[in-house]
Protein backbone atom coordinates (compact mmCIF):
# COMPACT_ATOMS: atom_id res chain seq x y z
CA UNK A 1 0.00 0.00 0.00
CA UNK A 2 1.26 3.48 -0.88
CA UNK A 3 1.97 5.88 1.97
CA UNK A 4 3.53 9.24 2.84
CA UNK A 5 6.28 9.65 5.44
CA UNK A 6 5.81 13.13 6.95
CA UNK A 7 9.06 14.35 8.53
CA UNK A 8 8.17 16.36 11.64
CA UNK A 9 10.22 17.76 14.50
CA UNK A 10 8.91 14.99 16.79
CA UNK A 11 9.80 12.24 14.30
CA UNK A 12 8.37 10.64 11.15
CA UNK A 13 4.60 10.22 10.85
CA UNK A 14 3.24 7.57 8.44
CA UNK A 15 0.08 8.30 6.46
CA UNK A 16 -1.38 5.40 4.47
CA UNK A 17 -3.09 6.36 1.21
CA UNK A 18 -6.43 4.54 1.16
CA UNK A 19 -8.54 7.03 -0.80
CA UNK A 20 -8.44 7.92 -4.47
CA UNK A 21 -7.74 11.59 -3.59
CA UNK A 22 -5.79 12.94 -0.63
CA UNK A 23 -6.16 16.69 -0.08
CA UNK A 24 -3.37 18.32 1.92
CA UNK A 25 -3.41 21.75 3.58
CA UNK A 26 -3.73 23.72 6.77
CA UNK A 27 -7.54 23.68 7.09
CA UNK A 28 -9.41 21.02 9.05
CA UNK A 29 -11.37 19.78 6.01
CA UNK A 30 -8.22 18.32 4.37
CA UNK A 31 -7.61 14.57 4.28
CA UNK A 32 -4.05 15.14 5.53
CA UNK A 33 -3.91 18.28 7.68
CA UNK A 34 -0.50 19.99 7.94
CA UNK A 35 -0.73 22.71 10.64
CA UNK A 36 2.32 24.69 9.51
CA UNK A 37 2.34 28.43 8.69
CA UNK A 38 4.15 27.76 5.40
CA UNK A 39 1.31 25.50 4.18
CA UNK A 40 -1.66 27.04 2.34
CA UNK A 41 -5.22 26.33 3.48
CA UNK A 42 -5.69 23.97 0.53
CA UNK A 43 -2.15 23.33 -0.67
CA UNK A 44 -2.25 20.33 -3.04
CA UNK A 45 -4.00 17.05 -3.88
CA UNK A 46 -2.53 13.56 -4.41
CA UNK A 47 -4.55 11.39 -6.82
CA UNK A 48 -4.64 7.73 -7.81
CA UNK A 49 -4.33 7.46 -11.61
CA UNK A 50 -3.99 4.58 -14.03
CA UNK A 51 -0.18 4.59 -13.98
CA UNK A 52 0.11 5.05 -10.21
CA UNK A 53 -0.12 8.34 -8.30
CA UNK A 54 0.33 12.01 -9.15
CA UNK A 55 0.45 15.23 -7.13
CA UNK A 56 -1.08 18.57 -8.22
CA UNK A 57 -0.50 22.03 -6.80
CA UNK A 58 -3.72 23.90 -5.90
CA UNK A 59 -2.25 27.38 -6.51
CA UNK A 60 -0.52 27.37 -3.12
CA UNK A 61 1.65 30.25 -1.92
CA UNK A 62 4.90 28.27 -1.49
CA UNK A 63 4.29 25.69 -4.22
CA UNK A 64 5.04 21.96 -4.49
CA UNK A 65 8.56 20.60 -4.98
CA UNK A 66 9.25 17.03 -6.13
CA UNK A 67 12.89 16.03 -5.69
CA UNK A 68 13.81 19.71 -5.42
CA UNK A 69 11.99 20.82 -8.61
CA UNK A 70 8.88 23.00 -8.39
CA UNK A 71 5.99 21.41 -10.29
CA UNK A 72 2.35 22.16 -11.04
CA UNK A 73 1.51 18.49 -11.61
CA UNK A 74 3.87 15.52 -11.50
CA UNK A 75 3.69 11.71 -11.32
CA UNK A 76 5.14 10.12 -8.21
CA UNK A 77 7.51 7.19 -7.94
CA UNK A 78 8.66 5.20 -4.94
CA UNK A 79 11.18 7.23 -2.92
CA UNK A 80 10.28 10.67 -4.34
CA UNK A 81 10.89 13.59 -1.94
CA UNK A 82 8.00 16.06 -1.67
CA UNK A 83 8.43 19.56 -0.19
CA UNK A 84 5.35 21.61 0.76
CA UNK A 85 6.50 24.92 2.23
CA UNK A 86 8.66 23.89 5.20
CA UNK A 87 7.20 20.35 5.41
CA UNK A 88 9.22 17.45 4.01
CA UNK A 89 7.61 14.16 2.94
CA UNK A 90 8.70 10.94 1.26
CA UNK A 91 6.37 9.01 -1.05
CA UNK A 92 6.56 5.22 -0.82
CA UNK A 93 4.83 2.73 -3.11
CA UNK A 94 6.50 -0.68 -2.66
CA UNK A 95 6.07 -3.05 -5.57
CA UNK A 96 5.42 -6.78 -4.89
CA UNK A 97 8.48 -8.88 -5.66
CA UNK A 98 8.05 -11.58 -8.32
CA UNK A 99 9.50 -14.93 -7.21
CA UNK A 100 11.48 -17.13 -9.57
CA UNK A 101 8.77 -19.83 -9.37
CA UNK A 102 6.08 -17.54 -10.71
CA UNK A 103 8.25 -15.36 -12.91
CA UNK A 104 7.37 -15.62 -16.60
CA UNK A 105 9.90 -17.56 -18.65
CA UNK A 106 11.11 -15.82 -21.75
CA UNK A 107 10.52 -18.07 -24.76
CA UNK A 108 12.77 -17.30 -27.72
CA UNK A 109 10.84 -16.28 -30.78
CA UNK A 110 12.26 -17.64 -34.07
CA UNK A 111 13.41 -14.95 -36.43
CA UNK A 112 12.25 -15.97 -39.92
CA UNK A 113 11.63 -19.47 -41.37
CA UNK A 114 14.04 -22.38 -40.74
CA UNK A 115 14.44 -24.59 -43.78
CA UNK A 116 15.01 -28.32 -43.16
CA UNK A 117 16.06 -31.06 -45.51
CA UNK A 118 14.02 -34.16 -46.28
CA UNK A 119 16.35 -36.34 -44.11
CA UNK A 120 15.89 -34.02 -41.12
CA UNK A 121 12.11 -34.10 -41.48
CA UNK A 122 12.16 -37.91 -41.73
CA UNK A 123 14.33 -38.12 -38.57
CA UNK A 124 11.86 -35.96 -36.67
CA UNK A 125 8.90 -38.11 -37.76
CA UNK A 126 10.82 -41.22 -36.71
CA UNK A 127 11.41 -39.80 -33.22
CA UNK A 128 15.16 -39.27 -33.70
CA UNK A 129 17.00 -36.06 -32.75
CA UNK A 130 17.66 -33.78 -35.69
CA UNK A 131 21.20 -33.51 -37.00
CA UNK A 132 22.67 -29.99 -36.74
CA UNK A 133 24.21 -28.58 -39.90
CA UNK A 134 27.91 -29.36 -40.20
CA UNK A 135 27.81 -32.26 -37.66
CA UNK A 136 28.00 -36.00 -38.21
CA UNK A 137 24.97 -38.18 -37.42
CA UNK A 138 25.28 -40.27 -34.25
CA UNK A 139 25.70 -44.02 -34.56
CA UNK A 140 23.62 -46.53 -32.62
CA UNK A 141 26.72 -47.59 -30.60
CA UNK A 142 27.36 -43.98 -29.50
CA UNK A 143 23.75 -43.58 -28.43
CA UNK A 144 23.70 -46.91 -26.54
CA UNK A 145 27.01 -46.38 -24.68
CA UNK A 146 26.55 -42.66 -24.07
CA UNK A 147 29.90 -41.91 -25.72
CA UNK A 148 28.75 -38.78 -27.46
CA UNK A 149 31.27 -36.09 -28.21
CA UNK A 150 29.94 -32.59 -28.57
CA UNK A 151 30.66 -31.11 -31.96
CA UNK A 152 29.58 -27.62 -31.01
CA UNK A 153 32.01 -25.08 -32.46
CA UNK A 154 34.06 -23.18 -29.83
CA UNK A 155 32.73 -19.84 -28.61
CA UNK A 156 34.31 -16.75 -30.13
CA UNK A 157 36.94 -15.03 -27.97
CA UNK A 158 35.63 -12.38 -25.59
CA UNK A 159 37.23 -8.96 -25.69
CA UNK A 160 39.00 -8.00 -22.45
CA UNK A 161 37.13 -5.49 -20.24
CA UNK A 162 38.02 -1.83 -20.29
CA UNK A 163 40.68 -0.87 -17.75
CA UNK A 164 39.32 0.86 -14.63
CA UNK A 165 39.29 4.64 -14.70
CA UNK A 166 41.02 6.30 -11.79
CA UNK A 167 38.66 8.79 -10.15
CA UNK A 168 40.03 11.96 -8.54
CA UNK A 169 40.48 11.56 -4.81
CA UNK A 170 38.20 13.72 -2.69
CA UNK A 171 39.95 16.20 -0.40
CA UNK A 172 40.24 14.94 3.16
CA UNK A 173 38.66 17.00 5.96
CA UNK A 174 41.07 19.25 7.78
CA UNK A 175 40.99 22.24 10.12
CA UNK A 176 39.62 24.46 7.33
CA UNK A 177 37.60 21.84 5.43
CA UNK A 178 34.66 19.82 6.73
CA UNK A 179 33.44 16.64 5.05
CA UNK A 180 31.55 17.49 1.84
CA UNK A 181 32.22 21.20 2.23
CA UNK A 182 34.40 23.73 0.51
CA UNK A 183 37.03 25.83 2.24
CA UNK A 184 35.73 28.07 5.01
CA UNK A 185 37.07 31.60 4.41
CA UNK A 186 36.80 32.68 8.08
CA UNK A 187 39.56 32.31 10.69
CA UNK A 188 39.65 29.04 12.58
CA UNK A 189 38.51 30.69 15.81
CA UNK A 190 35.17 31.62 14.18
CA UNK A 191 34.53 28.46 12.17
CA UNK A 192 33.05 26.47 15.06
CA UNK A 193 30.39 29.15 15.56
CA UNK A 194 29.16 29.19 11.95
CA UNK A 195 27.71 26.48 9.70
CA UNK A 196 29.96 24.72 7.18
CA UNK A 197 29.72 25.55 3.47
CA UNK A 198 27.37 24.16 2.26
CA UNK A 199 25.32 23.64 5.40
CA UNK A 200 24.36 19.99 5.95
CA UNK A 201 21.64 20.79 8.50
CA UNK A 202 18.09 19.75 7.55
CA UNK A 203 14.99 21.97 8.06
CA UNK A 204 12.64 20.70 10.75
CA UNK A 205 9.57 22.13 8.99
CA UNK A 206 9.08 24.84 11.65
CA UNK A 207 9.79 28.56 11.56
CA UNK A 208 11.84 30.27 14.23
CA UNK A 209 9.73 31.56 17.12
CA UNK A 210 10.09 34.88 18.93
CA UNK A 211 12.04 33.47 21.87
CA UNK A 212 14.74 31.69 19.88
CA UNK A 213 15.16 34.62 17.49
CA UNK A 214 15.43 37.10 20.38
CA UNK A 215 18.11 35.00 22.09
CA UNK A 216 20.00 34.74 18.78
CA UNK A 217 19.89 38.55 18.50
CA UNK A 218 21.28 38.95 22.03
CA UNK A 219 24.12 36.53 21.27
CA UNK A 220 24.99 38.46 18.10
CA UNK A 221 25.11 41.71 20.09
CA UNK A 222 27.61 40.35 22.67
CA UNK A 223 30.68 41.40 20.60
CA UNK A 224 29.32 44.97 20.29
CA UNK A 225 28.65 45.21 24.03
CA UNK A 226 32.13 43.83 24.80
CA UNK A 227 33.69 46.35 22.40
CA UNK A 228 31.73 49.23 23.95
CA UNK A 229 32.83 48.21 27.44
CA UNK A 230 36.49 47.95 26.36
CA UNK A 231 36.33 51.41 24.71
CA UNK A 232 34.70 52.90 27.82
CA UNK A 233 37.43 51.49 30.08
CA UNK A 234 40.16 52.72 27.71
CA UNK A 235 38.69 56.24 27.50
CA UNK A 236 38.35 56.42 31.29
CA UNK A 237 41.95 55.32 31.77
CA UNK A 238 43.20 57.91 29.27
CA UNK A 239 41.19 60.60 31.05
CA UNK A 240 42.83 59.77 34.36
CA UNK A 241 46.35 59.61 32.91
CA UNK A 242 46.34 62.46 30.38
CA UNK A 243 43.64 64.68 31.81
CA UNK A 244 42.07 67.21 29.41
CA UNK A 245 44.59 66.28 26.71
CA UNK A 246 42.92 62.92 26.31
CA UNK A 247 39.78 64.40 24.74
CA UNK A 248 41.10 64.25 21.17
CA UNK A 249 42.37 60.68 21.55
CA UNK A 250 39.08 59.63 23.16
CA UNK A 251 37.16 61.18 20.24
CA UNK A 252 39.28 59.26 17.72
CA UNK A 253 38.75 56.03 19.66
CA UNK A 254 35.00 56.72 19.73
CA UNK A 255 34.99 57.27 15.95
CA UNK A 256 36.84 53.98 15.46
CA UNK A 257 34.29 52.28 17.71
CA UNK A 258 31.44 53.67 15.57
CA UNK A 259 33.06 52.47 12.32
CA UNK A 260 33.69 48.98 13.70
CA UNK A 261 30.13 48.75 15.07
CA UNK A 262 28.56 49.80 11.75
CA UNK A 263 30.79 47.36 9.85
CA UNK A 264 29.83 44.52 12.19
CA UNK A 265 26.07 45.14 11.96
CA UNK A 266 25.74 46.25 8.32
CA UNK A 267 28.51 44.18 6.67
CA UNK A 268 29.60 41.19 8.76
CA UNK A 269 26.14 39.94 9.82
CA UNK A 270 24.65 40.16 6.26
CA UNK A 271 27.79 38.43 4.96
CA UNK A 272 27.13 35.53 7.36
CA UNK A 273 23.49 35.28 6.20
CA UNK A 274 24.52 35.19 2.54
CA UNK A 275 27.47 32.82 2.90
CA UNK A 276 26.44 30.52 5.76
CA UNK A 277 22.71 31.13 6.13
CA UNK A 278 23.17 32.19 9.76
CA UNK A 279 25.10 34.44 12.09
CA UNK A 280 26.80 33.04 15.18
CA UNK A 281 23.70 33.62 17.32
CA UNK A 282 21.38 31.91 14.84
CA UNK A 283 23.84 29.03 14.48
CA UNK A 284 23.82 28.47 18.26
CA UNK A 285 20.01 28.67 18.39
CA UNK A 286 19.70 26.27 15.37
CA UNK A 287 18.17 28.87 13.06
CA UNK A 288 18.77 29.72 9.40
CA UNK A 289 17.84 32.71 7.21
CA UNK A 290 16.54 31.32 3.89
CA UNK A 291 14.49 32.50 0.89
CA UNK A 292 10.75 32.12 1.48
CA UNK A 293 10.35 29.67 -1.40
CA UNK A 294 13.53 27.63 -0.82
CA UNK A 295 14.17 26.30 2.71
CA UNK A 296 17.56 24.86 1.65
CA UNK A 297 18.80 27.90 -0.24
CA UNK A 298 20.79 31.02 0.60
CA UNK A 299 19.63 34.62 0.41
CA UNK A 300 21.28 37.03 -2.01
CA UNK A 301 22.88 40.42 -1.44
CA UNK A 302 19.69 42.31 -2.33
CA UNK A 303 17.63 40.21 0.07
CA UNK A 304 20.13 40.78 2.87
CA UNK A 305 20.07 44.54 2.21
CA UNK A 306 16.25 44.56 2.42
CA UNK A 307 16.42 42.70 5.74
CA UNK A 308 18.73 45.41 7.09
CA UNK A 309 16.28 48.08 5.90
CA UNK A 310 13.57 46.26 7.84
CA UNK A 311 15.77 46.22 10.96
CA UNK A 312 16.35 49.96 10.54
CA UNK A 313 12.58 50.55 10.40
CA UNK A 314 12.17 48.42 13.52
CA UNK A 315 14.74 50.60 15.29
CA UNK A 316 12.92 53.82 14.31
CA UNK A 317 9.70 52.37 15.76
CA UNK A 318 11.44 51.42 19.04
CA UNK A 319 11.46 47.72 18.16
CA UNK A 320 7.68 47.32 18.48
CA UNK A 321 7.27 45.72 15.01
CA UNK A 322 9.36 42.77 16.23
CA UNK A 323 6.23 41.67 18.12
CA UNK A 324 4.75 40.66 14.74
CA UNK A 325 6.89 37.51 15.01
CA UNK A 326 4.50 36.34 17.74
CA UNK A 327 1.79 35.91 15.06
CA UNK A 328 0.90 32.68 13.30
CA UNK A 329 3.11 33.44 10.28
CA UNK A 330 6.12 34.25 12.53
CA UNK A 331 7.18 37.09 10.26
CA UNK A 332 8.45 40.55 11.10
CA UNK A 333 8.69 43.63 8.88
CA UNK A 334 12.21 42.65 7.78
CA UNK A 335 10.92 39.18 6.77
CA UNK A 336 8.02 40.61 4.77
CA UNK A 337 10.10 43.26 2.99
CA UNK A 338 12.89 40.86 1.98
CA UNK A 339 10.64 37.83 1.26
CA UNK A 340 12.90 35.70 3.46
CA UNK A 341 12.12 33.72 6.61
CA UNK A 342 13.94 32.29 9.62
CA UNK A 343 13.51 28.51 10.00
CA UNK A 344 14.61 25.92 12.55
CA UNK A 345 17.13 23.23 11.62
CA UNK A 346 18.26 20.05 13.35
CA UNK A 347 21.83 21.26 14.09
Amino acid sequence: MAKLLVHESAGVREFEIVELEVHMGRELDNTLRLPDPSISRHHCVLRKVTEGYEIQDLQSSNGVLVNGNRVQSSPLRDGDRITLGQVQMTFQEPRPEVSSATAPVAIPVPQGTVRMSADELAAIHAGKPPVEPGSQPLSQDQIATGQVVSQTPPAPPVAPPFPPVALPKAPEPGPFLSAGAQANPLPAVLQSYLPPVPDDAQPTGERGDFGSRFLAYLIDMVPLVALWFAIFVLQSALGLVLGPGACLIAALIGLLHFIVGVGYVWVFLPYCWITFGASAGKKIMKLRVVPEDNPRGRIEVGTAALRMVGHFINGLLLGLPYLMILGGERKGIHDLISKSIVIKVDR
